[in-house]
């Protein structure tokens, strides 16, 4: 049996004069970050890490689970915005 070992989870907190915070993780195996990103709707901000600075998502099954194509596609409007400027 084949098995993607990709998932991808999402954290959520209030920012205080920003708005609610949503932070997507892709995982591999049971907790591995292998890229990160903060999405903020409410300022419409997207900020990438390719290289996240935590290695170890820390309590992954109190995460909510996201959907990979809508993680991939903050990525790539993040990636968008940074080559923008």
């Amino acid at each position: 049996m084949s098995e993607n070992t990709r998932k991808y989870l999402e954290t959520s907190q209030i920012i205080p004069s920003k708005g609610m915070s949503y932070t997507m993780y892709e995982i591999e195996g049971q907790d591995t970050i292998l890229r990160m990103l903060t999405f903020i709707p409410d300022n419409d901000e997207i900020h990438i890490y390719p290289k996240p600075p935590v290695k170890k998502l820390y309590k992954p099954e109190l995460c909510k689970k996201v959907e990979e194509n809508e993680f991939l596609g903050l990525w790539s409007m993040g990636e968008e915005r940074k080559a923008g400027n």
